[in-house]
């Protein structure tokens, strides 16, 4: 009886635990958060404590967005927290980093799995500064997605204290998924660009932009990183 008792206590233990550590799903720019529900599903599947985070990133700028996010977060009972992101998701775990950072109360970040983030800025994003009135119908963000060292992007604080696996899409040949970018790509961002220069681990998969989040090979690769803090070989 009193080993049962034990049994109940440590379950009952573990599972609060479990209950305080929590991660959040964010997806690209433009992007309904239902893209990222097979992601979702797989997190749930294998016991994590996870929410599908919606952010409107058409028409809000990304430093409201990270403020936005931090507010969430905060007004959550938790003890730590990770992030999947896609893309601009990327950034605006980043543009978060300037609210979190500054509070001690904050959880901590024990992981972050990037997947295509344009943490350099997008490429996509250079090609459609040529035109203006198009750049105005995409919202505010795009411009701040320019690979110019001066971008928003490149202005953004880096994650530290906390293991970041990145996961890159490529083609592997010199010409990338999309013809309007030089050199290889996913279709919307150029391999160099997705790296921030203190990644825990890399992986690169011959998949463009959206399959990243789609292939069964590339949402495996996610579980590994939030469980181990590096991708399987």
């Amino acid at each position: 009886m009193k080993r049962l008792i034990v049994f109940i206590v440590c379950v009952f233990t573990f599972a609060q635990a479990q209950s305080q550590h929590k991660v959040y799903l964010l997806h690209g720019y433009a992007n309904p958060k239902s893209i990222m529900r097979k992601i979702d599903k797989d997190l749930k599947k294998s016991g994590f404590n996870s929410e599908n985070y919606a952010y409107p990133g058409l028409y809000e700028e990304l430093d409201s967005l990270g403020k936005r996010l931090y507010e969430d977060v905060l007004s959550e009972d938790l003890d730590s927290v990770s992030f999947v992101t896609h893309s601009m998701g990327g950034l605006v775990v980043r543009s978060m980093l300037r609210y979190s950072g500054e509070d001690p109360t904050f959880p901590t970040i024990y992981r972050i799995v990037m997947i295509a983030p344009p943490n350099k800025g997008a490429a996509i994003a250079d090609f459609f500064k040529s035109y203006d009135k198009l750049s105005k119908l995409l919202g505010p963000n795009v411009a701040k997605m320019q690979t110019d060292t001066n971008s928003f992007a490149n202005q953004l604080p880096i994650p530290c204290n906390t293991q970041i696996g990145i996961i890159i899409g490529k083609r592997g040949k010199n010409k990338g998924y999309n013809i309007l970018i030089e050199g290889d790509n996913d279709g919307l961002v150029k391999p160099e660009h997705t790296l921030l220069g203190n990644e825990t681990d890399t992986i690169s998969l011959k998949l463009d932009h959206l399959a990243l989040i789609k292939r069964k090979k590339s949402r495996k690769r996610v579980l590994e990183f939030l469980n181990n803090g590096q991708f399987s070989r």
